[in-house]
């Protein structure tokens, strides 16, 4: 039974990317995809590199939060050589390279397997205090988006404090309020990246935001596949829909252009990393 498992988490994989690539060949013309890719203009393009860049920065103040000693350029390319073959990999298969990567810093592999679960837990709130302030703003109340928001980092420390009195092996979380931050700042970057470029779209921000939220949750789902193909754009269009009336087919367009983007700009950022990194080692 347990050598099936491995065999079984290829199939679905492959499944999966077989499947977007039928999706991304049916509902995706190539005239129409190359009429958009010509409306994006050199000034949107480069502005957007720098917020995705700054997204990274963002994300290597915070490994340098829980790595103190480690150098600042060197958390930078770990950083972007990690989220390359997360992007790349499927089912977060990429993963394994920040335990390498890291481990001249900290060779213990369950100390560092704590700071990588509290991060990815911190990139967890950070998502969903994007997805309801988008949600609620545009459904609702600016107002009370923003206090809701607010109120999702606060309410996920209470509660587990709460449920670990309940059972030991559920974590209390303490407060780390600078890496939550620069988790939501690397998150807004990202989604100022995707969106400065896409601006001829015209579409709504908060709305843009929603579908952009349920992209960047499929990416860390085991429903992730061989680059993202697929996967990302129906999660993408799916939450579009779901949660604005948005119809599939132009949500997936949508979708497919922001993946198309950031696939550029972390092999772009990846690749580079790995030659310094190759160096370096």
């Amino acid at each position: 039974m347990e050598q099936k498992k491995p065999f079984l988490k290829k199939l679905s994989v492959l499944f999966a990317t077989l499947v977007g690539i039928f999706l991304i060949t049916y509902l995706l013309p190539v005239g129409e995809i190359l009429k958009a890719l010509k409306e994006v203009s050199l000034k949107s393009l480069a502005i957007g590199l720098f917020l995705y860049t700054l997204s990274y920065l963002f994300r290597t103040f915070r490994w340098k939060y829980y790595y103190p000693k480690a150098p600042l350029g060197y958390l930078f390319f770990t950083t972007s050589t990690n989220t390359f073959f997360n992007n790349l990999l499927p089912a977060r298969m990429g993963e394994g390279s920040i335990f390498l990567l890291l481990k001249r810093f900290d060779p213990s592999v369950k100390e560092t397997l704590k700071k990588f679960l509290k991060v990815r837990l911190l990139d967890g709130f950070a998502i969903l205090t994007l997805l309801t302030l988008s949600v609620v703003w545009v459904k609702v109340n600016p107002l009370l988006g923003i206090f809701m928001s607010l109120a999702i980092y606060p309410l996920g420390v209470f509660t587990s404090k709460f449920l670990s009195r309940f059972h030991s092996k559920i974590p209390s979380l303490g407060w780390e309020v600078a890496p939550f931050l620069l988790s939501v700042g690397a998150l807004i970057s990202k989604l100022l990246a995707v969106y400065t470029v896409l601006e001829f779209l015209k579409m709504d921000f908060f709305k843009f935001a929603g579908g952009f939220i349920g992209g960047e949750l499929s990416s860390i789902l085991p429903i992730h596949s061989f680059a993202g193909l697929g996967s990302y754009e129906t999660a993408f269009a799916f939450s579009l829909k779901l949660l604005f009336g948005e119809t599939f087919k132009e949500g997936f367009k949508v979708a497919f252009l922001s993946h198309s983007f950031l696939l550029f700009g972390s092999s772009l950022l990846g690749l580079l990393s790995l030659l310094f990194l190759k160096r370096k080692g």
